[in-house]
């Protein structure tokens, strides 16, 4: 059983909290003035303020657990997991054979939004935000250096390839408590799509829908 039952319980309090305490106020506002006349009784602000600091923190800390906490790939809380395929060379029926085709916006800038290789049983496209190429001498590139490869994996593969595979790695939340308060437990936190070619005209460029 996921613990993300746990967080959506405190969201719910805190939610319910956070009404009790404007209703409380209201409440106590109205008889206050119904019964001196008047609209502020020190010990009475005292315990709004209480109140309202308990409540804004318990939302704050859940907020900061569901949006804002940050957790690297090579953090106890995560999983990671790896799979490698073998990249095939096609040429949608051109004279010229690629390894991989980068398709940019068709508008703009014209950066790229996507890429699209082949293996040996499947068409894959990814966004760019998570795949990056390498196509020199060095397996990683510049955006995929920043996560936990195997390396020597990697080498496996380059070797066994002539350096035309696509490696994924997954980053996955832990089942536990404390990726539970952020609902974030079993779930996939990042992901990162390594795809290898030997060299960068093995890379067709082409606009996004070609």
């Amino acid at each position: 059983m996921s613990w993300n039952w746990l967080g959506w319980l405190l969201w719910l309090l805190a939610l319910v909290f956070l009404g009790f305490v404007i209703h409380y106020i209201r409440v106590h506002q109205l008889m206050l003035i119904a019964k001196t006349g008047h609209r502020f009784e020190k010990g009475l602000f005292l315990k709004y303020v209480v109140l309202l600091v308990v409540a804004l923190a318990w939302l704050g800390t859940m907020l900061y657990f569901t949006a804002f906490r940050k957790v690297a790939s090579t953090s106890d809380q995560v999983t990671v997991s790896y799979s490698y395929d073998p990249l095939q060379l096609t040429n949608d029926n051109t004279n010229d054979y690629y390894y991989v085709r980068a398709n940019h916006s068709g508008s703009g800038d014209h950066h790229v939004v996507s890429y699209t290789y082949w293996t040996t049983t499947k068409k894959v496209t990814v966004g760019a935000m998570n795949a990056s190429i390498a196509d020199s001498n060095d397996i990683l590139s510049s955006a995929a250096v920043t996560y936990p490869w195997n390396e020597s994996k990697l080498r496996k593969e380059d070797q066994a390839t002539s350096r035309a595979f696509a490696a994924k790695i997954t980053v996955r939340y832990k089942n536990n408590l404390i990726n539970g308060l952020g609902l974030r437990a079993n779930k996939e936190a990042d992901e990162h799509t390594l795809i290898r070619v030997p060299a960068a005209n093995l890379i067709e460029q082409a606009k996004n829908g070609e």
